[in-house]
């Protein structure tokens, strides 16, 4: 059998490890036990000698023999004496050896205890010798039982565990995962659908998977949208191109070989944004560099429609004296000029444009919404947490440093305590321009992990710089300046814990750890201060740097 799903793979590993763990502690609870029985069964004995030592040695000084007899006779009766022997020093051997007598055995294996006998009136004088022989099969079974039943405790215990760890994982994990995906498999692409959360789901993995989920649906919702209308849109054109080629509202333009324009529709300069007076400019001259951004891409896609037989399409940026940018979606057809060699440059060109910059914009708004914070605008965690991997990439390949800066505020949680969730709120938008100041390079990263922890890196920088330092203390100092809150005046601090590529750490989990543990060395030496990892090869503790 097969175990596909995850469910039962987790089953699988859970009783694999338990029942490895109960073999083990098992055995060794057996051999413990067992040995532990067999001790007590020898402090027993000890304890019984112990008893009549007295006894036996008033009747073995007297010459007593019923009262040694009578001693033998108690031990004998003892569930755990098989023999008894009572020999005073020149006398007769007082015995007694019951039912329980155990065929002949090694010494090792018997447990014989022997115990001199003094004179009741000089402790020094020996008058005899008493000596027990344990019933041996007897203490055994004893001590297996024993051992036997905390065995089956231990292994009810570690089965017991199991199946608490199997029935929460599924009914936490496993269970919810496979509604969300049955409820995915249900919904249609295009139609709207989203998924509900669960109320239980809300502040969980769940939830913020469904979230996800919810996002990428609507992303894909107005994917398919504006893709169904720009083919539709296409489609048309090719049926009808020489028809409407003054009245589409698409911009169609030809070229020849030396990338001038030959023809356009009034569509064409609309789109552009040029004048009609100056449209005599654009036959002059290389139609691409006049009007696109990046001519090379238009080029790129020409050769690339030579090459494949079939009309290459983009999103490409025009050029533009506005400062908003602006974006078409442009088709390219091309031909060689006939008797050139089928290596040879393009002689005919065609091409068709859309205005998509309201695409692109609404494009670039879902991107924005699923890489930052709503609340501060800054890099959300999985944001940061890609770019941090590109930094480290980077830095790889071209043998270079970055500095990580892990921030950490102390004292939010008496402001939302005491002033509400509004006001940390505009707390932490506070916070948030402080540290955009701090990576004002456009290679640096601030972004929120959440809550009121952010981070910052820095590329190119080595823990050695001293802007590293410096900028740790400004943003210190800067954020534990009080705050005029719409309640009063509310005072927060800051632990910031520094890591530094390679230094600290070649990996970005590495890294995060060594400046969270940096961070926790400021906490614990008092917060509202910085410091510095220390080197992994011989890291023990980090040296906190408070800022005044």
């Amino acid at each position: 059998m097969r175990f596909r799903r995850l469910q039962l793979r987790f089953l699988l590993v859970v009783l694999a490890s338990a029942a490895l763990f109960a073999g083990v502690a098992g055995t060794a609870t057996y051999q413990l036990a067992y040995q532990e029985s067999i001790e007590d069964g020898r402090r027993t004995l000890d304890a019984l000698a112990t008893a009549v030592e007295r006894t036996a040695a008033i009747g073995a000084y007297s010459g007593d023999r019923g009262v040694m007899q009578e001693v033998v006779d108690g031990l004998a009766r003892n569930h755990l004496v098989a023999a008894a022997h009572l020999q005073p020093l020149g006398g007769a051997l007082v015995h007694q050896a019951g039912v329980r007598l155990q065929p002949a055995a090694s010494a090792s294996a018997r447990l014989v205890l022997e115990r001199a006998l003094s004179s009741p009136f000089d402790a020094k004088e020996t008058i005899g010798q008493l000596r027990i022989e344990a019933d041996m099969a007897e203490l055994r079974a004893t001590a297996a039982s024993q051992a036997s039943t905390l065995t089956a405790l231990m292994v009810s215990q570690v089965a017991l565990i199991a199946l608490v760890l199997y029935v929460a994982a599924s009914r936490l994990v496993s269970r919810p995962i496979v509604q969300l995906a049955t409820r995915l498999r249900a919904m249609q692409a295009g139609t709207g659908d989203r998924l509900a959360t669960p109320a239980r789901h809300v502040a969980d993995e769940i939830g913020m998977l469904i979230r996800s989920a919810n996002t990428l649906l609507e992303t894909n919702d107005v994917t398919l949208e504006r893709e169904r209308q720009l083919r539709a849109g296409v489609e048309a054109l090719e049926a009808q191109y020489r028809q409407i080629f003054d009245s589409t509202s698409a911009a169609i333009f030809v070229l020849d070989g030396h990338r001038r324009l030959i023809s356009g529709n009034p569509t064409l300069l609309k789109v552009i944004d040029l004048p009609l007076a100056q449209a005599q400019t654009l036959s002059g001259g290389d139609f691409l560099r006049h009007v696109f951004a990046h001519p090379e891409r238009v080029e790129t896609m020409i050769e690339t429609a030579l090459q494949r037989g079939e009309t290459a399409s983009a999103d490409l940026a025009l050029s533009s004296s506005h400062s908003t940018a602006r974006w078409v979606h442009c088709l390219i057809s091309a031909r060689r000029a006939e008797g050139v060699a089928s290596a040879g440059p393009a002689g005919w060109i065609e091409g068709v444009m859309y205005d998509v910059t309201e695409r692109r914009r609404a494009e670039h708004a879902v991107r924005h919404l699923a890489e930052h914070d709503t609340l501060t605008g800054l890099k959300n965690r999985a944001a940061s947490e890609a770019a941090i991997e590109s930094m480290l990439n980077e830095a790889m390949r071209n043998d270079g440093w970055f500095t990580l800066l892990y921030i950490d505020l102390d004292g939010f949680k008496q402001v939302n305590d005491s002033f509400g969730h509004a006001a940390g709120d505009q707390v932490l938008v506070r916070c948030a321009e402080h540290l955009r100041q701090a990576g004002r390079r456009s290679g640096d990263l601030v972004g929120r992990l959440g809550g009121d922890e952010f981070v910052v890196a820095l590329y190119g920088s080595r823990p050695d710089d001293p802007h590293v330092a410096q900028l740790a203390g400004d943003l210190v100092r800067a954020l534990c300046q009080p705050l005029r809150l719409p309640g009063g005046e509310a005072r927060i601090g800051a632990s910031i814990g520094i890591a530094c590529y390679p230094l600290h750490g070649r990996t970005a989990r590495a890294l995060s750890i060594s400046a969270d543990d940096a961070l926790y060395a400021v906490k614990r030496s008092g917060k509202n201060g910085y410091a510095f990892a220390v080197p992994q090869v011989h890291a023990k503790a980090a040296t906190a740097a408070a800022v005044g």
